[in-house]
């Protein structure tokens, strides 16, 4: 699986920590490359501009060096390791207590800005990069002791550096954190929709191999008379078994963690597969808006009842799913001992609504149409169509 470019918002692999990271982390990353340098010459020219207060210039002028070499080194060296990291922050941590011997004691007492100055800021946006909140929080804190220790008596000023300080580093490392677990999602996402893929495939080549031959030989098992009986009872077994397997959960969107806007009808059909009920399916998914799935799975369900309750103890349903353009068709035929049409449809003056209801109420509701064919000794056949989507009414 390859992530890569600002299509998905990942990099290919970062030369920093040698993994893919979210394109934002990476921002953070060369912005903090260039931050550096330009911390390190601003923390120059401050300390140019009051060297003749200070009690030893030289040693700013060292520290200063020191930063921005370091600093230089960094946008060569772009691979990050928290060692690289800890020694930015003793950097930081040196600089800031080198000021007590090149400033004056008045002068760090009234809260002079340290030599390092926003430089320091650097380690902890570092830290929250490399590590998230809780490395940006740790080395905040590290950093705010020794500004605390530095001036001996914290001034206002003091206090609100180091309340920016836990801010840049816990905001900053929440939004880099926010960022790596959405990437884990993403590719959680990426390798479940592969794995459905990959079994939709397989499905598709079982439905047209070995479920077409089990079809076959439980149909022609039963025209062989006793001797082929238990051969199709078998066959059909291992079907209605095979394919259950090749279908469940193919649509399953519970796994990946999003809520299912679409559902696939076969799983739902494919349930109501049992001895007397055998079940036909196309190898491709067929899906609908999960409530629109849900309701044409209940009428055939309904369908299926009345083979039950009135199709006679011998009677065998067949169930078809079918697709129709913008439609989906499913058709729901029985070898029961039928009933007569106008005596069937007349079921709900007698207080009977299962046909006009449950069947053709629901398709009915779906701005589809249900269709029912019987005759006495001829068994039944409800055929109920739905269009995909419910039409926008004019």
């Amino acid at each position: 699986m390859i992530l890569r470019g600002a299509l998905v918002g990942v990099t290919d692999r970062s030369v920093r920590t040698g993994r893919p990271e979210p394109i934002v982390v990476e921002a953070f990353s060369r912005g903090l490359d260039w931050f550096r340098p330009a911390a390190a010459a601003y923390a120059g020219w401050l300390a140019w501009q009051r060297h003749d207060a200070m009690a030893r210039p030289w040693v700013a002028y060292v520290v200063v060096a020191v930063l921005m070499a370091f600093s230089l080194a960094l946008l060569a060296y772009r691979r990050r390791t928290t060692l690289l990291l800890g020694v930015e922050v003793l950097l930081a941590v040196a600089g800031i207590f080198a000021t007590l011997l090149a400033d004056r004691p008045e002068a760090v007492a009234s809260g002079q800005f340290t030599l390092p100055t926003i430089w320091a800021a650097g380690c902890v946006v570092g830290a929250a990069v490399l590590h998230g909140r809780l490395g940006g929080v740790v080395v905040a804190a590290l950093i705010a002791v020794a500004d605390v220790l530095e001036v001996g008596t914290p001034t206002v000023t003091t206090w609100h550096n180091i309340l920016l300080l836990f801010l840049l580093g816990g905001l900053i490392g929440l939004a880099v954190d926010l960022a790596r677990e959405g990437l884990t999602r993403y590719a959680q996402v990426v390798a479940e929709r592969e794995r459905l893929r990959e079994r939709e495939r397989l499905a598709r080549v079982v439905h047209d191999g070995v479920l077409q031959t089990l079809t076959f030989i439980h149909r022609r098992g039963d025209e062989l008379g006793d001797g082929g009986a238990e051969l199709a009872s078998l066959a059909a077994d291992q079907e209605r078994a095979l394919r259950r397997l090749v279908t469940q959960d193919l649509t399953d969107d519970s796994r990946v963690g999003v809520v299912a806007a679409e559902r696939d009808l076969r799983p739902l059909l494919t349930a109501r597969e049992a001895d007397r009920v055998t079940v036909s399916l196309p190898a491709d998914p067929v899906t609908l808006p999960a409530e629109r799935a849900v309701e044409l799975d209940a009428a055939v369900g309904a369908a299926l009842d009345n083979v039950i309750q009135h199709a006679g103890p011998g009677a065998t349903a067949w169930l078809l799913l079918e697709e129709r353009g913008d439609d989906v068709s499913v058709t729901v035929r029985d070898n029961g001992v039928g009933d007569d049409l106008d005596h069937l449809m007349s079921a709900e003056d007698r207080g009977r609504l299962g046909v006009s209801q449950s069947i053709i109420g629901r398709a009915r509701d779906l701005g589809g149409t249900a269709s029912v064919t019987t005759r006495p000794g001829g068994g039944c056949r409800v055929v109920i169509t739905v269009p995909r989507r419910e039409k926008e009414s004019v």
